[in-house]
Order: structure tokens, then C-alpha cells, then sequence
């Protein structure tokens, strides 16, 4: 249990309520961290400190409320009652169908409440030099690969509040490294869990794909047995290199007393190509953001995102697809059901730098409305600096259509059942922009499950 500390302001609200610079040097004396790696971390808590807490003011945060958020009462993790395990068999129910147990993978990682619980990687895979593990032992093992990226170009500490607060108290975290020209078929499958009343956890993720490397990564995020308000602040960073091609795909089921908050980063060099497919369909409120930066000459990026929020769910998705290299592509689709007074909120922005020339650059998000107390805010937006450019930008926010229910219902087909069908077809445009059938049909069985609920 941290101490509290004394404040000057109440922007410093969340310091003086849950964790103090006594947990950033206690979780580097636990894993005897270099002192760079230190360093970093006090670093990380100066600029956490020094930053102020997220407003309404703020232009990001204007949808977002944090207020009602109760700070002081979160605490750093204990250990989980989820004992660790040699095979998937060790393993609860729910966390084996996290990492799809019935399915090949190139590795397996499990982490819940900050720890390790299970590690498995094809020895194929690390034969051919993959390095996938958690970070700790990363950073342990491999500290010059891990100094070099952690916290770099892609998400260091100044990147915000939450990001800040990651790099000083992140434990555990995943570490995927692929040497040049190895591409691994199978993907590596990770599951994030959340366990306890009032816990915070603070994953980081690192990816890195060297030149003409490809990779799959699926990662879960669940709540195992029931919580009190808890929280999550994570961080991934992936640097796709000359002509690597990296999938990375999110489920994030957290039960819907979590309070999410996330920056997700990417840079993707010459040619190489980033593709990020997420469902969101738990916590309480989410913030999560998606930066796909493409310094490379004829780098691109996709984007293929489903969203369902019920109750009083709040989600807040904010994309930038950032162009600066010359012939760069970006290609995003996001589709969002609400009902009962759930409400999604995105923000999508496309820029394009001078340097950007021949740049090819499209956003799109689509709302569904189930409740007249449902809402949704779409805001694309376009920042153009070059002028031989193509980049455009759609949302839409609109009711179920009843003449679609209506004619499901005229071929004897339940009212929640005609609606069931109308909601997952509309999903399923971006199900079938989705290359890879194994990621598809995960995403459209966690989206039917909810839509179920």
C-alpha cells in the first residue's frame, strides 16, 4: 500500500491518491533494473508529475470526462490468485480461451495483474533468433535491443499524462523481436489480466520487426472474477523496419467497472506496412489512442476497428495517421454500435506533411444507434501541407433501419433476432476487409457475445 503525498494543485490529483515515486524505485529494486533503465523511470515520474491531469478544456479530452474518476482509491496490483502454470492445462477457462488454446501459435503469454503466469514459444521461432518474452526479462536478457527502442521515437514519457505514468510503473509487458527477412506464419497470442478491487496495472508492450520481417500479434485484455473499480494504462510501441509487415490485433474485454487509457504508436520505415484490428467492448470509460506515424518513403498503414458499448460505457478512440514520407498509405475503417446510454466517441485525424508527396490516405467511421439514449460524436479531420495528395474522410451517425428488421421479422424471424442479424452485418464490412480468418472470426464471436448480452 503506497503512502499519500501533498500536492500543489489538484492536476497532481492522481499522485497524491494512489502511487508515489516509492513504487517507481521499489518495482526497479524488485527486478534489479540497470540504472538506465532507472533513470528512465524517474524520469517517466518528474514528467508524470509536471504534467496536468486531462480536461475538458483540453481539445482531445472534450468528450471525456475524468472527474467522476476515484483516483485514491487505486493501488498498484497484488498478485493475482492465478498461479503459475507449465501448460495451457494449468490455466483457468477464461484465460485459455484468451490465448485460443484449440489453435497453433508461435508463442503464448499470459500476464495478470503485472506478472508472468505462463510462457511458451515455438522453438522453431527462437531458433531463427525471435525473441518473445515479457519485458522484464528483456530488459535483463537483451538491455541494448530494449534501451535502444523503449520509450524512443515511438512513446516516450512526454507523449502525455497517462503515457508518462506508464513508463515509471510499467510491469511485466510483452517483448517481441524478429530478425531480418523472418516471417512467422503463426501468430504470438497474449493475454492481459485484470484481477482485484481497485487494482492498477501498467502493460508495455514493444514490438519490433526488422527489414522484410512479417508477424501476427493478438493480444486479450480480461477481467478475471469480479472487481471493484480498477484501472489499466498501457502503452505499445511497434517499429515496423524497411518492408516488415506487422498485424496487430486487440480484443479488449475488460469488465465495465475498468477505466482504460492507452496510446498505441507505430512507425513504419520504407515500405513496410502496419495493420492494426481492434475490438473494443469493455471497460467503463476508454481512452485509447492510435498514432500510425510512416516516416518512410511508401510505408502504409491499416485500420480495421469494431466498437459495442452498453450501459453506461463511455469509448473514446482518437487516430492520427500521420504522412511524411513521399507515396505513403493510410486505410481506416471503424464501426460502432451503441445502446442503452452507451456513447462512442472518435476522433480521426489525417496530416500530411510537405514532404508527404503522392500520398493516398483515407478514414471512415460508421455509428449505429440501438436506443434513442444512445450517442455517438464522430470527428475526422483533414491537415494537408502537400499539394499532390489524395486523402478524404466519412462518418456517419444513424438509427437501426426497421424496414431491414421488419423483413426478417415477415420471414418469421424474432424481433431480437431480425435486429441481432441487421447489427452483425453491419459489422461484418469490416470483418471482411480482415485478411487473416483466424483474427475475423475472433473478433465477430466477441462482438456476438456482447450483442448477445
Amino acid at each position: 500500500m503506497t503512502t499519500l503525498t501533498t500536492t500543489k494543485s489538484t492536476d497532481k490529483l492522481l499522485v497524491s491518491g494512489a502511487f508515489s515515486l516509492s513504487d517507481v524505485e521499489a518495482i526497479s529494486s524488485q527486478s534489479d533494473e540497470p540504472d538506465w533503465l532507472r533513470e528512465m523511470r524517474r524520469v517517466s515520474w518528474s514528467v508524470f508529475e509536471d504534467t496536468p491531469m486531462p480536461t475538458t478544456s483540453d481539445e482531445a479530452w472534450r468528450r471525456t470526462d475524468l472527474r467522476k474518476v476515484k483516483w485514491e482509491k487505486f493501488q498498484l496490483a497484488r498478485v493475482s490468485s492465478v498461479a503459475q502454470a507449465d501448460t495451457l492445462a494449468g490455466l483457468p477457462q477464461d484465460i485459455r480461451d484468451a490465448v485460443e488454446e484449440k489453435y497453433a501459435a508461435a508463442g503464448r503469454l499470459v500476464i495478470a495483474n503485472g506478472r508472468v503466469v505462463y510462457h511458451e514459444i515455438d522453438p522453431e521461432a527462437a531458433a531463427r533468433g525471435v525473441i518473445f518474452t515479457d519485458m522484464s526479462t528483456a530488459v535483463a536478457e537483451h538491455p541494448d535491443l530494449v534501451q535502444k527502442y523503449l520509450g524512443a521515437e515511438a512513446v516516450p514519457p512526454s507523449n502525455g499524462k497517462f503515457a508518462a505514468l506508464n513508463s515509471a510503473l510499467w510491469q511485466g509487458g510483452v517483448f517481441l523481436y524478429l530478425p531480418q527477412e523472418v516471417e512467422v506464419e503463426k501468430p504470438f497470442q497474449v493475454a492481459y489480466v485484470l484481477e482485484g478491487e481497485g487494482s492498477a496495472i501498467f502493460p508495455r508492450t514493444l514490438i519490433v520487426a526488422e527489414c522484410f520481417a512479417t508477424v501476427t500479434y493478438i493480444e486479450e485484455s480480461i477481467s478475471h472474477g469480479k472487481h471493484g473499480q480498477a484501472l489499466n494504462a498501457g502503452v505499445t510501441e511497434i517499429y515496423a523496419q524497411d518492408s516488415a509487415q506487422v498485424r496487430h490485433v486487440d480484443v479488449q474485454r475488460w469488465g465495465e467497472d475498468v477505466y482504460n487509457f492507452n496510446v498505441k504508436r507505430s512507425i513504419g520505415r520504407a515500405d513496410s506496412n502496419v495493420i492494426w484490428e481492434t475490438g473494443q467492448l469493455g471497460g467503463r470509460l476508454t481512452k485509447t489512442y492510435y498514432d500510425s506515424i510512416l516516416p518512410g518513403d511508401g510505408s502504409a498503414m491499416e485500420f480495421n476497428g469494431v466498437y459495442f458499448m452498453q450501459g453506461n460505457q463511455h469509448l473514446d478512440i482518437d487516430t492520427l495517421m500521420h504522412h511524411i514520407g513521399l507515396a505513403t498509405n493510410g486505410d481506416l475503417l471503424l464501426h460502432g454500435a451503441l445502446k442503452d446510454k452507451g456513447r462512442g466517441v472518435f476522433t480521426g485525424l489525417i496530416k500530411i506533411d510537405p514532404t508527404a508527396q503522392q500520398t493516398n490516405s483515407y478514414l471512415k467511421n460508421e455509428n449505429l444507434l440501438l436506443d434513442p439514449t444512445s450517442r455517438a460524436d464522430s470527428i475526422p479531420s483533414l491537415e494537408i501541407d502537400a499539394n499532390d495528395v489524395r486523402a478524404s474522410h466519412g462518418a456517419t451517425v444513424g438509427k437501426i433501419e426497421e424496414e431491414y428488421v421488419f423483413y426478417l421479422m415477415s420471414r418469421g424471424i424474432p424481433r431480437q433476432t431480425a435486429v441481432r442479424m441487421v447489427v452483425e452485418g453491419f459489422f461484418y464490412k469490416v470483418f471482411d476487409r480482415m485478411h487473416n480468418e483466424r483474427v475475423r472470426q475472433k473478433l465477430f464471436e466477441a462482438v456476438s457475445a456482447k450483442i448477445g448480452g
